[in-house]
């Protein structure tokens, strides 16, 4: 699988290097298996800020294609710097307001399934629950209940979702984004 976007393959190769350091990590001692677990926060935390570092510079990608006027592009990426906390609806209403868009199509002519977006979503909401702190003291240091596992298979979605909305370009002969 490769992307269109030299920046987020570059970013991929970063991702998966990570991944692998991580899953070389031995957790063989009290202290491995803490640092493991913060290992796994960080996996999250990282695959969420590619997913959402992408989907923005995506959109942006797909204004200059349209060739949208700098003022434009620069009211395009005051947008942008409002998105965060990716969750798919959120990704759908981001290409359909700044675009016209309906990622969805993707998910209708079979590039992603319901599970990819659920995988996705999940992927999201664990990175949430770990950055963010409760009041109960005993959820601070264990909020991660998922493991490398669980990570590669809502991985494996996200990629697949962020592949069709790379493929996404601009068609000067219909006026319209087309996959």
């Amino acid at each position: 699988m490769s992307f269109s976007s030299p920046d987020i393959r570059t970013y991929k190769v970063n991702i998966d290097g990570m991944l692998d350091a991580v899953t070389k990590f031995s957790a063989d001692s009290h202290e491995g298996i803490y640092i493991r677990s913060l290992l796994n926060i960080t996996v999250y935390t990282l695959a969420c800020r590619f997913l959402e570092g992408s989907v923005k510079h995506i959109i942006y990608n797909c204004g200059i294609m349209k060739k949208l006027t700098p003022e434009l592009l620069e009211e395009l990426r005051s947008e942008l710097k409002k998105f965060n906390n990716p969750e798919f609806k959120k990704i759908i209403s981001l290409f359909d307001t700044l675009l016209g868009y309906d990622i969805l199509v993707g998910k209708g002519n079979g590039t992603y399934e319901e599970r990819d977006i659920t995988l996705l979503n999940e992927l999201v909401n664990n990175r949430h629950k770990n950055v963010h702190s409760s009041e109960d003291s005993r959820m601070w240091y264990n909020a991660n209940v998922k493991g490398l596992d669980d990570f590669k298979k809502e991985y494996e979605s996200l990629l697949k979702i962020l592949l069709f909305l790379d493929s996404i370009k601009w068609d000067n002969a219909l006026q319209k984004f087309i996959p």
